[in-house]
């Protein structure tokens, strides 16, 4: 996610069209917001494995989406923000996990 859009991963039995616009729910620490996006790109995620394939054929194939972020309001800005700076947060503690995991 950054502040203009997000890449998302969906399961679909046909391809979502470029410049569709889907509304997608972000989920912040000061609530919850409708976003607006604009399908910006499609790309078709090769099923990898068994686990995949039989996922593609059950519940659709897997696409990863380029979505853009259309007139956001100012609520939406500060969810969006929020969600950015919990992930660079995840970032710095990913070291001490990895440390963690040696001496377990």
């Amino acid at each position: 996610m950054s502040a203009g859009g997000m890449r998302l991963a969906t399961l679909r039995s046909t391809p979502p069209l470029i410049d569709d616009v889907v509304t997608v729910e972000l989920v912040g620490v000061s609530g919850v917001a409708k976003v607006t996006c604009r399908i910006a790109w499609v790309a078709d995620a090769h099923p990898d494995g068994w686990k995949e394939k039989l996922r593609t054929l059950i519940a659709g194939k897997r696409y990863l989406l380029g979505l853009e972020f259309v007139n956001l309001s100012d609520e939406s800005r500060q969810i969006v923000n929020e969600i950015g700076s919990a992930a660079g947060k995840n970032e710095v503690i990913r070291p001490d996990i990895a440390r963690f995991r040696k001496t377990a």
